[in-house]
């Protein structure tokens, strides 16, 4: 199943704290996070302006986010993650589940991207997003809506799916 990601986040040299996260399943599903542990100390003047009003101020831990988004992807052996511009939100994501050996196992190591695939096609103008904007939830739906119209350009290439980790070194363990 694919599932269209977004976070909010406030970045930092050497490190990116998770304010949000969005995901919306191909099946309609829905999941919206926010973080409960977010030191707003650290957030510059445009997050504070444009992210943080548009929170609901219904925080869980980062473990609970993580454990809640197992619960939302349960079930699914070969999940596929989209997100547009996805590098920062992918680190945030994955560190829900602590580093990138301890993401669920059937969760690939990588995220798929919108602007790369865009690319790929000659870099069409994607849809506009209306309404609300840095909003996880509401940005993962317009990832959604992107990816639609990249398919219908390319719809062999919206089945791509990211399966698999790193090859294995020959100590057990993940190369690096």
């Amino acid at each position: 199943m694919k599932y269209w990601i977004d976070t909010e986040f406030i970045e930092r040299p050497f490190t990116i704290d998770l304010i949000s996260v969005g995901l919306v399943a191909e099946d309609g599903r829905e999941f919206y996070a926010e973080s409960s542990e977010v030191d707003w100390s650290k957030a510059n003047l445009w997050t504070l302006q444009n992210v943080r009003p548009q929170l609901d101020g219904n925080g869980m831990t980062r473990e609970e986010i993580g454990y809640a988004l197992r619960r939302f992807t349960d079930g699914d052996e070969h999940p596929v993650f989209w997100g547009y511009f996805p590098a920062y939100d992918w680190v945030a994501f994955i560190w829900l589940f602590g580093n990138m050996d301890e993401l669920p196992f059937h969760y690939p190591q990588l995220c798929l991207d919108i602007k790369q695939w865009a690319i790929e096609l000659g870099d069409p103008e994607l849809p506009h997003q209306q309404g609300a904007r840095h909003h996880a939830l509401l940005d993962a739906r317009w990832t959604r809506e992107a990816w639609a119209f990249l398919a219908r350009l390319a719809p062999a290439a919206g089945e791509r799916r990211a399966l698999g980790r790193k090859i294995p070194n020959s100590s057990g363990g993940q190369s690096k």
